[in-house]
């Protein structure tokens, strides 16, 4: 019911002071009150009748008429009885709100307006309330005969008479109507993301949106989908939101049982290059998940810390920041103890790497304000050509994602080709062997640096920065070449090892970039 069709009643004899033009606003409900700020009771859309009693002083009226356009009423209904008409600092207090104000003359009493309007609005409401459950009922029976959310969304809003869209935290569409483009699509996301609370406001192209989140398994907005209807100024949350999130709520629970099973495929492709398993088992997993085992594929491996339930929603990340790449990605979750802790397969189309990282350093920017404490760090190997080069691929990422968790930032991804060749070169080498030959040169070093704090690994790591120069090693540590000589000579005597010798050189940098 409209507030025009209530001021056209002629039985009440209303009389419009102020908001002339503001009279096609949609009634919930008639309020009563003789409150300074009745704020709150008022849920938006009210006609508030009020007797006035309120009013001790000219500036009351602008405390009441702010507080009620606070709450986004509908209208004010001023009574005569109190003061014989409406005061004009009322009037001028709508008007500079922009509420609407009518007169209630003195023969007509609030009961006379509840008895006339309240049926009507009731009436409607149950109206639409069983418009509402027949939709719905019909909405959920389409999904369950696999009807898509981009099937129903635009004529459900096209009933609603709203405009929406669904879109992941990137920006990336799930469903939606037409009339928002890239641009737009990526401002509600950055919005949505970086947003103090939801639901939320915000103008894309002057047009005002309201913008809600729905979640998924996961309840991190990371992970979540957003809903963006539009509104009318100041865009308060439209009625038709409920009906929309509902709907896509649907969607959201389907996507999440479907990803469900793609997932478990996906943990048994991870745990299988995890632990090195037989490459046979390999081939036909990943054919399972959608992959040819014969295909050019990169390894990402990826953490994120500092926020809960990390290695699920890692996951979820990953796979949104692979999707503009390539749609079909096989994203497993490791043991939380394993290095990265999400663990992505991605067949290469016929794109150059710079694209890759182009593509995974843009998703991981648009998600940077909704990380708040978290750190999320991401490493990417080169392409590895078939099923034989995946352990190979996998080493390289993880070699890439210790230094992207190296460097400063929130979210930082590293490739294996911006990494030293001497690293892509031990990537190929099985882990117990790497394991063995640092331990058989530095284990000596650190267990005497464990019993007499002599720091010896430090000093061998800074002679060899140093090019073997005594001078600028002994003024980097701030020690006397005489001393810096004798822990070089304990150096040598424990790990048997000769620094004027370039191969001992080589083996013992190479034994300090490996991990312990």
């Amino acid at each position: 019911m409209l507030l025009r069709e209530v001021l056209a009643l002629p039985q009440l004899r209303l009389s419009v002071l102020a908001g002339a033009d503001d009279l096609d606003r949609p009634l919930t409900r008639i309020y009563v009150t003789d409150l300074l700020d009745p704020r709150r009771y008022l849920s938006g859309g009210e006609v508030v009748l009020t007797g006035l009693m309120w009013r001790r002083s000219p500036t009351d009226s602008e405390t009441f008429v702010a507080a009620c356009a606070a709450a986004g009423v509908a209208a004010i209904g001023a009574g005569d009885a109190a003061y014989g008409s409406v005061p004009a600092d009322l009037v001028e207090a709508c008007r500079a709100h922009r509420v609407p104000l009518f007169e209630v003359p003195v023969e007509v009493s609030f009961r006379d307006i509840l008895d006339e309007v309240n049926p009507s609005l009731w009436a409607r409401r149950a109206t639409g309330l069983a418009t509402v459950l027949v939709r719905h009922r019909g909405l959920v029976a389409a999904m369950a005969a696999g009807a898509r959310l981009g099937d129903l969304l635009s004529p459900v809003a096209a009933d609603l008479g709203v405009d929406c869209w669904v879109l992941t935290p990137t920006g990336r569409v799930v469903a939606g109507t037409t009339g928002l483009d890239a641009t737009g699509r990526a401002d509600v996301a950055a919005a949505f993301v970086a947003a103090d609370r939801l639901p939320m406001s915000v103008a894309v192209d002057g047009r005002p949106l309201t913008v809600l989140a729905v979640p998924g398994r996961s309840e991190h907005r990371l992970a979540s989908w957003l809903l963006a209807v539009t509104a009318g100024a100041p865009a308060p949350l439209p009625d038709a939101a409920d009906e929309l999130v509902s709907l896509v709520a649907l969607a959201r629970a389907q996507a999440d049982e479907a990803t469900l099973v793609e997932r478990r495929l996906a943990d048994r492709v991870g745990s299988l290059l995890d632990s090195g398993g037989d490459l046979g088992e390999l081939r036909g997993r990943l054919s399972s998940c959608g992959l040819s085992p014969d295909s050019t594929f990169l390894v990402l491996t990826a953490s994120l810390t500092g926020l809960p339930a990390p290695a699920e929603l890692a996951v979820a990340v990953v796979e949104e920041i692979l999707r503009p790449y390539a749609p079909q990605t096989v994203v497993a979750g490791l043991a939380a103890d394993r290095p990265g802790g999400v663990l992505a397969v991605v067949s290469v189309p016929a794109q150059p790497m710079s694209t890759v990282l182009d593509t995974v350093r843009a998703g991981l920017t648009a998600l940077v304000p909704a990380l708040g404490a978290g750190r999320l760090a991401v490493g990417i190997s080169g392409p590895a050509a078939g099923v034989v080069a995946l352990p190979g691929a996998v080493e390289e990422a993880r070699h890439a994602w210790r230094a992207a968790s190296d460097r400063p930032g929130p979210a930082t991804v590293v490739s294996a080709g911006e990494l030293a060749s001497h690293l892509l070169l031990l990537a190929g080498v099985p882990t117990d062997t790497r394991r063995a030959f640092r331990d058989r040169l530095l284990g000596p070093l650190v267990e005497y640096d464990r019993v007499h704090d002599a720091r010896l690994v430090h000093t061998l790591e800074a002679f060899l920065a140093c090019s073997g120069s005594w001078t600028r090693c002994a003024e980097l540590l701030h020690v006397h070449v005489n001393t810096l000589r004798y822990r070089i000579g304990r150096v040598e005597q424990l790990t048997g090892r000769d620094l004027n010798r370039f191969e001992d050189r080589v083996d013992l940098f190479l034994a300090l970039r490996l991990p312990g």
